[in-house]
């Protein structure tokens, strides 16, 4: 695998969800607050993250000079723009995360020098919504909250081995955390609708599955942790088993922060 290094850019612009072959009942069905039809508006945020083998001379992938140059000159083109009006990318195709992130992957990786490629692209709409892209298919990527007690706890353990095992994990009375879910889903974008999958959908699903964990004691109040000890890898994985089904198969990625400090992942088997 070739080495990777990633920058970081921002731009500020409106946009708005519409299609004009469609009713005002089916666009504002489907897209919501996003049919103003004076556009809304974002700071957004993108990672380019390229690969290549190190210069032996220089020691970089890239020059991250020449790096922001190219990105920048794009950027010009988005920066305090309205999107739909403003520029020629959008005039065929609603200008959703998952379309503008798929945009400026067909505009930056051209300019590639020699010997460095576009590994991925990240947009960020919003701190808990975001897009990536990689040339192929499509991710969509939203975070959550939820908040819970627990104690780390093996029946098949002594109180004494548990104690050394988990120290302050072992609490009997628990402790508790606020977690963040990133959930990503991976798929084909719908080419009417610019989707990769509809957020409110997205968020009822994963929403109804952290209900019954949100200000619970998890191996008190919730049957799955009454026989597995309610770990940070535990958790991620009932995660997984309780939302893959319910996405079908278009579940990619599922990173849990249990703290600022430790973190879980998982992508299926």
């Amino acid at each position: 695998p070739m080495l990777c290094a990633t920058r970081r850019f921002e731009f500020s612009a409106a946009h708005r969800y519409w299609r004009d072959d469609w009713s005002s009942e089916q666009n504002e069905r489907t897209f919501g607050k996003c049919t103003s039809p004076y556009g809304h508006g974002h700071n957004y945020t993108l990672h380019v993250t390229i690969a290549g083998d190190p210069d032996p001379i220089t020691g970089m992938i890239m020059n991250m000079t020449d790096l922001k140059q190219i990105v920048g000159e794009i950027l010009e083109q988005f920066d305090h723009k309205h999107l739909n009006e403003d520029t020629p990318y959008f005039k065929e195709q609603i200008p959703t995360t998952e379309n503008i992130v798929r945009v400026l992957w067909q505009l930056i990786a051209p300019r590639m020098p020699e010997g460095v490629t576009l590994a991925r692209l990240r947009l960020y709409e919003m701190d808990d919504l975001w897009a990536d892209y990689a040339g192929e298919q499509a991710q969509f990527a939203r975070s959550y909250t939820f908040s819970a007690g627990h104690r780390l706890h093996a029946p098949q353990l002594s109180d004494s081995e548990n104690q050394a095992l988990y120290g302050k994990c072992n609490n009997p009375n628990g402790h508790g955390h606020n977690y963040r879910l990133e959930v990503t889903v991976q798929g084909p974008i719908d080419p009417e609708t610019g989707m990769l999958i509809d957020l409110v959908a997205m968020d009822r699903t994963v929403n109804d599955l952290l209900d019954t964990l949100d200000h619970k004691h998890l191996d008190r109040e919730v049957p799955a942790f009454a026989t597995r000890t309610s770990t940070g890898e535990q958790i991620v994985l009932y995660l997984w088993e309780e939302l893959a089904p319910r996405f079908q198969g278009r579940l990619a990625h599922l990173r849990l922060w249990e703290t600022n400090n430790n973190i879980f992942e998982y992508s299926g088997q």
